[in-house]
């Protein structure tokens, strides 16, 4: 999740820096946002008795919300996907380093 949001927010700046849509960035936006939504549904299950359960349905919350937007052809501000690009990646980045720090306090005990 977090190295399909990497790309996906790479390729978005690369495009504003080249001033040129590729077609690339489009498949990495979209693998982004169906792995976050796979990723949140699997969580919400696995981590029901996790303290991480509250990120997990503020996201289905996000996801419910950005879904009805777009079903309902409701015009959003371009700003919220910066908001939920870096939202996911710190999320997911956030996790990583728990993990990491978790993983080398059990090897340096």
């Amino acid at each position: 999740m977090f190295i399909a949001t990497t790309l996906a927010i790479a390729g978005v700046f690369y495009e504003g820096m080249e001033l040129k849509w590729f077609n690339i960035v489009g498949v990495f936006i979209m693998f982004m946002d169906y792995s976050f939504l796979i990723s949140t549904a699997m969580n919400l299950w696995i981590e029901r008795k996790n303290k991480w359960i509250y990120v997990h349905i503020f996201s289905a919350f996000i996801l419910v919300v950005a879904i009805s937007m777009k079903l309902l052809k409701i015009q959003y501000p371009t700003i919220t996907l910066v908001f939920w690009y870096f939202y996911i990646w710190f999320v997911y980045g956030i996790r990583i380093v728990k993990r990491y720090n978790n993983r080398m306090a059990i090897t340096n005990d």
